[in-house]
């Protein structure tokens, strides 16, 4: 059961990323204008943000609930892969999105439970697994599509959720209870990190394809640059081990360093700001492996308002980044900002 929790970020990530190459053949198939898919990706990552604080408070085993949330991300993936119209395609991702929320905050509030002396190495390894399946979910999306078709890729890739959903549910009071959930507002500093975080990932990869396009890349070597999203794997991986040998908090404070040097280079012309984007994102999934295990830790209701807050940071970046299309060393500019606060703030201990 301790694996399951561990891979339960890949069998997530994977179904509820899985769309986003696939949105121009989606609405294709649908017979919808461009851009009439984008709710089908926002508000499930708006429910992460305001359901995820309140999955703690559900007074129902963590097993259950962990298990039901990947049922679910599974399930909503099949009824979208079926749907017959864009609008019931929506309403099966708002399912998705009411079963994400019931796994990320759990998972990372069972990690410290389930690993009492690995604590930092399997957060660690947990966050490699949602990079992983982030990126598994988009890049076979992309080649199932060709083979067989929109409709089986999400039907494929649907699967693992279901399977590792219910693999859960055949025995939830394996896990441990989490107790009562505590929201501590000293932790304050820890949820601004957590949308910081999420917002420097999203918002300067937003603008990256205009900047590089503007640079005279080709569409093909533009979609290249964004396997730097990869070194996010081991940059999670190796967090638990420096942070044992140096300790969290200047470990989290290094891979911040590292951000900021990072987006520096994104001001410079290519291979530069390639190796930048490389180092941001191996740096941010760094630092971002530490909070989560610092918000894990402190228990379910900290670890659920961690999670909100962090795709929150997400959202607003989907918001903000259209007004830094014309000025992109502003939009660096505001990156290196929150990238100092961050370093400073270091709310990992």
């Amino acid at each position: 059961m301790r694996l399951a929790v561990l891979l339960s970020g890949v069998a997530l990530y994977s179904a509820l990323y899985a769309v986003v190459p696939l949105l121009p053949l989606l609405e294709g198939l649908f017979g919808a204008p461009p851009g009439a898919a984008g709710p089908g990706m926002g508000l499930p990552l708006l429910l992460l943000v305001l359901l995820s604080p309140l999955v703690p408070r559900l007074p129902l085993p963590p097993g259950l609930l962990l298990g039901s949330g990947l049922l679910l991300v599974g399930l909503g993936g099949v009824l979208g892969a079926l749907a017959p119209s864009l609008p019931f395609w929506t309403l099966a991702r708002l399912l998705q999105g009411v079963g994400a929320a019931l796994v990320p905050g759990l998972s990372i509030a069972l990690i410290p439970l389930l690993f009492p002396q690995k604590a930092l190495e399997m957060a660690g390894v947990y966050m490699a697994g949602n990079v992983l399946g982030g990126g598994l979910g988009r890049v076979l999306a992309g080649l199932l599509a060709e083979g067989v078709g929109v409709r089986g890729a999400l039907l494929a890739l649907s699967f693992p959720a279901l399977l590792l959903g219910g693999l859960v549910l055949r025995g939830p009071k394996a896990l441990p209870p989490l107790g009562a959930p505590r929201y501590d507002l000293k932790a304050l500093d820890l949820y601004l990190v957590g949308a910081i975080l999420l917002f420097l990932n999203l918002f300067l990869a937003n603008l990256l394809p205009y900047r590089l396009l503007e640079l005279g890349f080709r569409p093909s070597q533009v979609g290249l640059v964004y396997l730097a999203y990869l070194f996010g794997i081991p940059g999670s991986a190796l967090s638990g081990v420096l942070a044992r040998r140096i300790g969290a908090v200047a470990t989290f404070r290094l891979a911040f360093l590292l951000v900021l040097l990072g987006i520096g280079l994104l001001l410079l012309p290519p291979p530069f700001l390639v190796l930048g984007f490389v180092l941001e994102m191996a740096a941010l999934f760094t630092a971002q492996s530490l909070a989560s295990s610092a918000a894990g830790r402190r228990g379910a209701g900290v670890s659920g308002a961690y999670v909100a807050s962090f795709y929150l940071g997400g959202t607003l970046a989907g918001f903000l980044y259209p007004f830094f299309l014309h000025s992109f060393p502003l939009g660096v500019g505001l990156g290196l900002l929150l990238s100092l606060l961050a370093l400073l703030l270091a709310p990992v201990r």
